[in-house]
């Protein structure tokens, strides 16, 4: 028999145009990965590293929205790695999807440097040993900086990352200067930001970020969204970003 952090749930994202398994009681998707699938630039034949995967959500939709492009997903957990290979082949796409266990803080010891033309991350917000760190690990490697601080995730992308080479993440809104510091002490300029409201007439939230390994002069572009109107419901916007605007069945 099962135990009860081994049950798992096949469910629909994106207008069920992408499928993922999940442990009914480890960490599960949130709006945070559509929003950053959603965000992300992919250029054509672009090779992506999909840092901390978890299930593979990001990795499947990038490699949907732009079927020239091939991931690869690291995951330091077994249980999360064993789905997102799984879920691969559920989404037909186990040819352009691939999945390695390992220590992303590692990676540029086990992957060639200058290798990817893009990484993508959701990394866990909270800083370890600040708040309540969950009973289930699963859940608290995927919630708090435990395995991948944001410092390490810059270094690495730094080391993998071809020329000109980018790193898209999503980040609670109040990081924003640490992130701004981080990008320029490991040679990353930011190119886009996007901020992320809950409701209108609130402080955003998140922020989507990407940032470009470049020596050249780069502009920002800064955008905003809403998720909610001021009635609760869904703002026409985010109603089409999470039902998969861009991404073929």
């Amino acid at each position: 028999m099962k135990s009860s952090s081994e049950v798992e749930t096949i469910d629909g994202v994106f207008r069920n145009k992408i499928r993922i398994i999940q442990a009914l009681k480890g960490y599960r998707v949130s709006e945070d990965a559509l929003l950053l699938t959603w965000f992300t630039r992919i250029r054509d034949n672009s090779l992506v590293l999909d840092a901390g995967t978890g299930n593979g959500v990001i990795a499947f939709g990038l490699a949907r929205v732009n079927k020239s492009v091939s991931c690869v997903g690291v995951e330091i957990q077994s249980g999360p790695v064993m789905r997102a290979i799984r879920g691969a082949a559920i989404n037909k796409l186990e040819s352009r999807v691939y999945v390695v266990k390992g220590d992303i803080r590692q990676a540029d010891s086990f992957f060639r440097h200058k290798r990817f033309d893009l990484v993508v991350s959701n990394p866990p917000y909270h800083e370890y040993g600040r708040g309540k760190i969950n009973k289930l690990n699963e859940k608290a490697l995927s919630r708090h900086q435990i395995m991948m601080p944001l410092a390490d995730l810059f270094r690495v992308s730094s080391s993998l990352l071809k020329q000109d080479g980018s790193l898209s993440l999503i980040y609670p809104a109040t990081g924003m200067d640490m992130i701004r510091r981080t990008a320029s002490d490991t040679g990353f300029k930011l190119s886009r930001v996007l901020w992320i409201y809950p409701r209108i007439n609130v402080n955003p939230s998140l922020i989507c970020v990407e940032a470009i390994q470049t020596d050249a002069k780069v502009e920002v572009m800064e955008t905003r969204i809403e998720l909610y109107g001021s009635d609760g419901a869904r703002t026409s916007e985010a109603e089409s970003i999470l039902s998969g605007s861009g991404i073929e069945e």
